[in-house]
């Protein structure tokens, strides 16, 4: 700040001088703003936001604070210019306080009025007023008066001035409140973000433009200002401890733990410095990419890698890559081998679970790479379990990593670094890397399973571990899809019962019951091929192989059906008719016949209410002694049936009608004359076999558009997997051999929907029941097998790999999705 002009001038003259300066101007254009800020505030008490003078002393106020600021960063760019200075370049300058607040002025100036935000410019402005004032302006009017020098003192001292009484007092007054009015500007900055975003949601004209620009500005006086800084920290700890209040409901403190999440994924994501991090980071947009597509999982904390550890020597990470574009998004291959060598040296190895294909070739991680792969979104194909637990654990106890004597272990990096050689060491220092895709799903299911099977953990307590470890709070489990949930249960029973050898045999499954199906709903058989790579569609069921027990499907009755369906419940059949199911019996098979015609001829059996029950009897009399629990309303349990029960369901009658019409397996279309109903029975034709003990059940509905013959509506995917040889026993039996038949039953709302989601879209029935028995061999002369672990030559086996380089076509459902299709079939 420029001196005040010469005291031995007239008064007029130092006016003059001190006037003409620019610095003047910028103290002008400071008191013109609190000026205007009081006028304005006046009009707003009296509620008249809009009036003539609101509007322009609002406006004036705004102007005047993008002048002053514009004096500052003139003055800036005229002292680099003078000295010599090299000018910075364009996108440096934003980094500039001054120039972020002269642009949020211009921003002001042309939105909409937000009285709250002329409040941090006034407290700025009352502080460089009272400044200017005290150095420039009274001493101007009032010149300092000379001391008197001292009797003694030295002729050649320094003279020394008084100053007024008033500039002490303004001095005294900036120095006491300066501090604690930078943290009250900072206070009012994010209350005023936080007002944007209640206008934003509420979609007021231009708040979301508005809120960007801020959120933005506001980041950047977050990078600079130790006050926004503190003020943020403040904010934090008053909220942390209303949360932290005993009465505080559980999804409030989730909440405020997903919005702490967020923020700070926000601050890192925006940092700066990540364009200056040479290592284990890569440029800003890759960065920002791989943030946003690894959200809900937590990153490690020092590389930023999307990467965790699940125990000390277990880690999970999303499959790397190391080509364009998924490079842009997923870790890159480079840094997480870096990391790894740099972490545990040659001590660690890489279980991928890819079926479509791991992205890398093998050389590239050193040969230290073990494949067992299946199909995103499923649970693995059990007989995997045993291998993939059993390989891990004779690795981390300093084992052989591949799984024969033939297969040396001396793979070498590209750059032929001294890590890449792998020797035995000591059992604490081997770590296990799984990955999948995302490094969820099949990951956390396999993670899991070892942790079950090999350290003895309960499976709920592996579950939490996996989501504590890889998922950030509030965003949902490690494990999710109800069919991989379902299999990790699995491997507990298994673990339970001293983990005896998996049989695995081919699985027939003689028919499927299905209660409330509704119209045009096509239901399919699949299994795995292909050592689990592959999903097969074994089956898919015609007209012709339904049984209609009891008509009257469910959605028939227009909107309310609909939207019943979509609730997830069914309208117009009370809880009592549900629970009679089963509860009366048919006395003569002559009505189990008649009612196979019936249900042959396409026609509904119209009931009265008790008719569920004598449906519900009716199928168990078409099915010759199917177990009387099948049609109960309970939870979803497997049952057994006995072997003599199960073969002799095999002979149930087929309608005269679908003996002559062995129509191939097509598309359903939803109309009048498709078989849905309260009650049918899938039997297929000829002999279904899956080749192993893991099945899959698939449902697909689609509705015929109106007006079109090429277009349908698909409105329902769902599926459940489930293994025969768990659901028949097998563990808890003590010769573990499953038992020879069974069934499984499942509710609508328990089934996977579309990628392992929720969304199942409408209801396609409300539960089903697959009867199965073991089969001796199967359809390619497979036989059963016994799955134990370490084979003949005490090493333990790995699959085939999927081809690296992707495109595997792997998964016949994987491109499922509701809406308009084309028909076909």
């Amino acid at each position: 700040m420029a001196p005040p002009p010469s005291a031995d001038l007239p008064l007029g003259e130092r006016l003059q001088k001190l006037v003409k300066t620019l610095q003047f101007a910028w103290f002008a254009g400071h008191a013109t703003l609190l000026l205007c800020i009081f006028r304005y505030s006046l009009s707003w008490i009296r509620m008249n936001y809009y009036g003539g003078w609101a509007k322009f002393t609002y406006r004036t106020s705004f102007l005047a604070a993008a002048f002053t600021y514009g004096i500052v960063v003139y003055k800036t760019w005229r002292a680099r210019q003078k000295t010599g200075t090299r000018q910075p370049a364009p996108l440096m300058l934003l980094a500039d306080e001054n120039i972020q607040y002269l642009l949020m002025a211009v921003v002001w100036l042309f939105m909409p009025q937000y009285p709250l935000a002329l409040l941090p410019y006034g407290i700025y402005s009352v502080f460089h007023v009272a400044t200017y004032t005290r150095a420039n302006v009274i001493p101007t009017v009032i010149p300092p008066q000379k001391i008197t020098a001292p009797a003694g003192a030295s002729p050649s001292a320094k003279p020394q001035y008084s100053q007024h009484p008033m500039s002490e007092a303004i001095g005294a007054f900036v120095k006491k409140y300066y501090d604690a009015s930078m943290s009250i500007v900072s206070g009012l900055e994010i209350l005023l973000w936080i007002r944007l975003l209640f206008s934003a949601i509420l979609f007021q004209r231009r708040s979301w433009i508005l809120l960007a620009l801020y959120t933005a500005f506001l980041r950047a006086r977050f990078a600079q200002s130790t006050h926004v800084q503190n003020s943020f920290g403040q904010l934090e700890a008053r909220i942390d401890n209303l949360i932290g209040a005993q009465g505080t409901p559980p999804f409030a403190r989730q909440a405020w733990d997903g919005v702490k999440g967020g923020a700070r994924q926000f601050h890192s994501v925006t940092d700066v410095n990540n364009t200056m991090e040479p290592v284990y980071k890569t440029h800003t947009m890759a960065s920002v990419l791989r943030h946003i597509v690894a959200s809900n999982r937590v990153k490690h904390q020092d590389t930023g890698l999307d990467l965790c550890y699940v125990t000390s020597n277990l880690l999970a990470t999303s499959g790397p890559s190391q080509t364009y574009p998924r490079l842009a998004y997923r870790n890159p291959l480079d840094k997480l081998v870096a990391f790894l060598d740099a972490k545990h040296g040659s001590n660690w190895a890489i279980w991928e679970f890819r079926a479509e294909g791991t992205g890398y070739p093998d050389e590239a991680v050193y040969n230290r790479i073990r494949h067992y792969p299946w199909p995103d979104h499923h649970p693995p194909p059990f007989a995997l379990v045993p291998l993939i637990v059993a390989s891990m654990k004779e690795w981390m106890g300093g084992g052989d990593l591949f799984s024969s004597s033939s297969e040396s272990f001396t793979g070498s990096s590209p750059s032929g670094s001294a890590s890449a050689v792998v020797t035995k060491n000591k059992k604490s220092d081997r770590v296990v890397v799984v990955h999948c895709k995302a490094g969820k799903g099949r990951s956390g299911t396999m993670a899991c399973a070892y942790l079950i099977a090999e350290c003895g953990w309960k499976a709920e307590d592996a579950l939490a571990r996996f989501t504590e470890r890889r998922m950030r709070p509030g965003y949902g489990s490690g494990v999710s899809i109800p069919s991989q949930l379902r299999y990790v249960g699995y491997v507990d029973r298994w673990a339970k019962h001293g983990k005896k050898p998996y049989l695995d045999c081919p699985i027939e499954i003689v028919e499927i019951h299905v209660w409330g199906l509704r119209h045009g709903v096509k239901l399919s058989v699949e299994g795995y091929v292909d050592e689990g790579k592959k999903i097969e569609v074994l089956h898919t069921f015609c007209h012709a192989e339904r049984i209609v027990v009891e008509g009257d499907a469910p959605g028939d009755g227009g909107v309310m059906d609909l939207v019943s369906d979509m609730a997830g419940y069914v309208m117009g059949k009370g809880d009592g008719d549900t629970e009679s199911v089963g509860s009366t019996e048919y006395e003569d098979s002559e009505s189990a016949e008649s009612g196979s015609k019936r249900g042959a001829s396409h026609s509904p059996v119209r009931s009265d209410s008790n008719k569920l029950g004598k449906a519900s009897s009716l199928l168990r009399k078409v099915s010759k002694r199917m177990p009387r629990g099948l049609g109960g309303g309970g939870p979803p349990k497997a049952k057994t049936v006995a072997e003599g029960e199960a073969k002799s369901s095999t002979s149930l009658p087929v309608p005269q009608q679908a003996l002559q019409s062995r129509s191939s397996p097509s598309i359903s279309l939803a109309d009048d004359a498709e078989p849905g109903g309260r009650a049918v029975i899938f039997k297929p034709h000829e002999p279904i076999l899956v080749p192993n003990s893991d099945v899959n059940i698939a449902l697909e509905r689609r509705n015929r558009v109106r007006g079109s013959k090429m277009l349908t509506m698909v409105t329902s995917v769902a599926h459940v997997w489930f293994n025969a040889y768990f659901e028949g026993n097998g563990p808890e039996n003590a010769d573990g051999r499953p038992d020879e038949s069974g069934v499984f039953e499942i509710e609508w709302d328990a089934l996977d929907g579309i990628k392992g989601s929720k969304q199942r879209g409408t209801r396609a029935c409300d539960r089903f029941s697959v009867v199965w028995r073991r089969r001796g061999s199967g359809s390619d002369g497979k036989a059963e097998e016994v799955v134990s672990g370490p084979g003949k030559d005490g090493k333990v086996p790995q699959m085939k790999p999927a081809d690296w380089k992707g495109d595997n076509e792997e998964d016949p459902g994987a491109g499922l999705h509701l809406g308009l299709k084309v028909a076909t079939g």
